[in-house]
């Protein structure tokens, strides 16, 4: 069985950071960050991308691939 690729990170007082395991990075959705959600956010984000899983998924865009804001 393959390891969960994403996973939560504490952040600040009771906010967390949806992290890419693979890349070592946060995670990105739809060219935005997954950072300073709350805990049920998070544990939902997680549990959706870890099912999907994607590779390929067009909604998934690696860090690398976005411009500076």
């Amino acid at each position: 069985m393959e390891a969960p690729r994403y996973s939560l990170h504490k952040n600040l007082n009771i906010y967390w950071t949806v992290f890419d395991d693979m890349t070592g990075k946060k995670a990105v959705l739809d060219g935005f960050f997954m950072d300073m959600v709350t805990v049920d956010e998070g544990r939902e984000l997680v549990g959706m991308l870890n099912c999907r899983g994607s590779e390929d998924d067009p909604l998934l865009t690696p860090t690398s691939q976005l411009s500076p804001a």
